[in-house]
């Protein structure tokens, strides 16, 4: 019986600390995470140039709500909001807005051990742009509205503070055209106006 608890003491005492231990250091060793449920707010600069004409820029407020699929691949739904600032011209002044709804995918270059983490990003979705209290030649009109589909390319990097959550910085680019003109209560179609913007965001990711 002596030699049996002996083996047994020495199982406790020196072999099952040893893969509790190992174990545990991948666990521990672990910075960053890409999977699962995460969901995000930004800051962000914008600009905005239609039919290659000069760009306008302003900023605005951003959210986004994502699933990562694996290590590499996370879809998710973005909605950006952004006031531009636009002087207009000496006949026609107004207030310009810009959004964006995109539906994307991020691809990480994931590594569980580092604290950083680049990625690339593209979306489709739809594009916004609207001007208010518009005045020409010094008299009221109706608010405009522009929409059509919208391509978003861009990429970025992730900081971590901790394990599920980390400062986001990223550049998107998107084109497309507005092919819908809202006047007051009357909808016109076909158009093709090209437009481009551009935002850089800077904002927070969440893994609950």
């Amino acid at each position: 019986m002596g030699t049996p608890l002996r083996y047994s003491k020495l199982v406790s005492t020196l072999i099952l600390p040893g893969l509790f231990l190992a174990l545990s250091t991948p666990l521990a060793g672990q910075v960053s995470t890409t999977r699962g449920l995460n969901v995000g707010v930004h800051f962000q600069g914008a600009a905005l140039s239609v039919e290659g004409g000069d760009a306008d820029g302003g900023g605005g407020m951003g959210a986004r709500i994502g699933y990562g699929l694996n290590r590499i691949v996370t879809l998710y739904l973005e909605a950006d909001g952004i006031a531009v600032d636009s002087e207009g011209s000496e006949t026609v002044k107004g207030t310009w807005t810009l959004g964006h709804f995109d539906l994307g995918a991020r691809f990480h270059f994931a590594n569980t051990l580092r604290s950083w983490v680049p990625y690339l990003d593209v979306a489709v979705g739809v594009r916004f742009a609207g001007i208010k209290d518009l005045v020409v030649n010094g008299e009221d009109q109706p608010d405009i509205d522009f929409n059509g589909g919208a391509f978003s390319f861009g990429g970025g990097i992730s900081f971590y503070f901790s394990q599920t959550f980390a400062l986001d910085l990223g550049l998107k680019f998107t084109g497309g055209e507005f092919t819908e003109v809202q006047v007051g209560a009357g909808s016109l179609g076909g158009f093709d106006i090209d437009a481009s913007s551009t935002r850089l965001k800077l904002g927070v990711v969440w893994w609950p």
